[in-house]
């Protein structure tokens, strides 16, 4: 149930993405993936499916980073056919996951299919 500020805990299409996008170093991946557990989730203004995130940095550690911002993990989306339809970038602030961006070229979203199903190629950074 969301809070009176619209925090919620995260739903199981957006855990299941953001397990899916490991970050570049394979620790850093494995810290911000040990996040997962301690985050919630808030709906953006975006027309696309975006969140931003908050980590409770109490209960888990933030990942060491050498900018105070930075997309720690990014893949390719792909529309129904496979076909390149666009990015999704996950960013850190201050060593804790903030904001799941997804940038989809063609306005249709993933269709029927889960966030984590309309992910492609992961990319290195």
């Amino acid at each position: 149930m969301p809070e009176a500020d619209g925090w919620e805990p995260l739903s199981e299409d957006v855990r299941r993405t953001l397990e899916l996008l490991p970050a570049e170093e394979p620790d850093a991946g494995r810290r911000f993936g040990d996040q997962i557990a301690h985050t919630r989730m808030h709906a953006s203004d975006c027309a696309c499916p975006c969140v931003y995130l908050r980590v409770d940095t109490d209960t888990v550690p933030a990942v060491p980073m050498e900018k105070r911002m930075d997309v720690v993990a990014a893949a390719s989306l792909t529309d129904a056919d496979g076909g390149y339809d666009g990015e999704v970038n996950l960013f850190a602030i201050d060593g804790a996951l903030a904001d799941l961006q997804f940038c989809d070229w063609e306005g249709k979203g993933p269709g029927g299919r889960r966030l984590w199903e309309w992910l492609g190629h992961v990319h290195p950074l």
